[in-house]
């Protein structure tokens, strides 16, 4: 029997600018998907692509205009306040900035004990406990505690951060971008708490990220987004290694290598756009980017389809991909375009 998903999305759309006078601003537009218990997703996209809009919808931070979202099974998409405090318990998450999500004014001790105020009626001895088995869990001294946030680094913020996330003891946590402001050696770090952590703690994440290599690590499957549509969804490190849409292609190969010789040819197989004119709401999203493009591209919105085989045994879970020239191989598109 099929396991429910933790986190059910489906045909999520969002707006900004409703009752102006110019067209409302469609940051979401119609993105379906599915986080099983356990299982992290990562959501892939630049800047713009609508994926920190995808979490924010999901935390009930930002109107949904359409489509529903289901946790645990109940359906929250327009839940109210009382609704949401009664989730906070099991649906938590880590912002990108550690240098902001931290109340200057407070200690960490303060910090971490507020949702168990709220949430638990706990002695200050039991508060204190759970303060520091929490803190030594995400490898933060015992003197934390009774520090300011201005004392620590942003890696050891962002640890803090990742601790007041698990106070309540989530089932499922929203990484919006952790690790971008760090350092590269402290990203690595913080990436592998989380994996920690979830083994640990059987959590389940939504990863959002604009570093597709980044996320593969973390990821058991990656959705990857551009304007608030899905490109392409399937397991990470298939993606990764095998990407079938011109826009994941783009991602990585926009990824900087090691060897310069390598990044510049790689850059110099990248096709300026084609043309510089904005989208049609009809078409793909991505065909004014796109070195394929064809005419159906520019006149029919592709759907998210699946993958059509190429006569290898699909992975489980299967890939998507919303491209009309999807079944085609990379070296027939290049003769076709």
């Amino acid at each position: 029997m099929t396991r429910q998903p933790l986190l059910d999305i489906k045909d999520l759309t969002v707006e900004f600018g409703q009752g102006h006078r110019t067209s409302p601003l469609r940051a979401v537009d119609g993105v379906s998907l599915d986080i099983a218990p356990g299982e992290t997703v990562g959501l892939v996209g630049e800047s713009g692509s609508g994926k920190s809009t995808i979490g924010r919808a999901v935390l009930g931070l930002t109107p949904v205009h359409s489509g529903r979202v289901r946790f645990e099974g109940i359906d929250v998409t327009r839940a109210g306040p009382r609704t949401r405090r009664g989730l906070s318990a099991r649906l938590q998450v880590v912002f990108q900035d550690p240098y902001s999500s931290l109340n200057p004014a407070r200690t960490i001790g303060q910090t971490l004990a507020e949702p168990l105020l709220v949430h638990r009626r706990l002695d200050r001895r039991e508060t204190d406990a759970h303060i520091a088995e929490m803190l030594e869990r995400v490898g933060m001294p015992a003197d934390t505690a009774g520090r300011y946030p201005g004392q620590f680094s942003g890696g050891q913020r962002q640890r803090i951060a990742i601790a007041r996330a698990l106070m309540l003891e989530p089932s499922l946590v929203i990484c919006d971008e952790p690790v971008s402001a760090l350092d590269l050696s402290i990203q690595a770090q913080v990436m592998n708490l989380l994996a920690r952590l979830q083994r640990e703690l059987s959590l389940s994440y939504l990863f959002i990220a604009h570093d597709l290599p980044v996320v593969r690590h973390l990821s058991d499957r990656v959705v990857v987004l551009y304007r608030g549509r899905v490109m392409e969804s399937g397991p990470a490190q298939v993606v990764y290694a095998d990407p079938v849409h011109p826009y994941t292609e783009a991602l990585l190969d926009a990824v900087p290598a090691p060897d310069p010789r390598a990044q510049r040819a790689r850059r110099a197989a990248q096709a300026a756009p084609k043309t510089t004119n904005p989208p049609a709401d009809e078409g793909c999203v991505f065909a004014h980017r796109c070195p394929y493009a064809i005419d159906i591209c520019h006149r029919e919105r592709p759907a998210l389809l699946p993958l059509p085989s190429r006569g290898e045994k699909q992975p489980e879970g299967g890939r998507a991909v919303a491209c009309h020239r999807s079944g085609e191989p990379a070296r027939v598109r290049g003769l076709h375009t």
